[in-house]
C-alpha cells in the first residue's frame, strides 16, 4: 500500500472538500465533492446506495479522490485507490464524518437509510506544490 507523504498529509486530515472520481458505464467520469475522513493510511466516506458514485464503484472497484488545498490552488494531493463498500448499519463513520466536519449527527440534515463506508486504499499518490 502506498502512503500519502507528510509534505500532504495535512490535506487528507483537514475537515476539506475532496472530489471523488469514478467510472461511469458509459465509460465517462462521474465526479463528485465530498466530505472524507482519514483513517490511518486510508480515506473513509459515507455513501448512499441510491447514488450513481455508489453503483460506479459496485462495478469498478477503483476511484481518485483529489484535494485542492484551500490557501493555494497549486498544491494538491491525488490518491488513486482501490476500493472496499461496507455496511454502516449504526451509522458510526457517518456520525464520526459528521463530527469531523464540526456538525452534530443528530440535526444534520442528511439521508441515514442505505448508507454504507467507502474505503479508498491507496494505489498510487501524486502531489503537486
Amino acid at each position: 500500500m502506498t502512503t500519502i507523504p507528510d509534505s500532504h498529509a495535512d490535506l487528507a486530515d483537514a475537515a476539506g472538500v475532496a472530489t471523488l472520481s469514478t467510472l461511469g458505464a458509459d465509460g465517462y467520469p462521474q465526479v463528485t465533492a465530498l466530505w472524507y475522513l482519514r483513517d490511518g493510511d486510508v480515506i473513509r466516506t459515507s455513501l448512499l446506495t441510491s447514488r450513481q458514485k455508489y453503483r460506479n464503484i459496485v462495478a469498478h472497484p477503483k476511484a481518485t479522490l483529489f484535494i485542492i488545498d484551500p490557501t493555494n490552488p497549486y498544491r494538491t494531493l491525488e490518491i488513486r485507490a482501490d476500493t472496499e463498500l461496507d455496511d454502516d448499519p449504526d451509522l458510526e463513520l457517518f456520525e464520526r464524518i459528521v463530527g469531523h466536519y464540526g456538525q452534530d449527527p443528530d440535526t444534520f440534515p442528511a439521508p441515514r437509510d442505505g448508507r454504507v463506508t467507502l474505503t479508498l486504499t491507496p494505489h498510487h499518490i501524486v502531489t503537486q506544490g
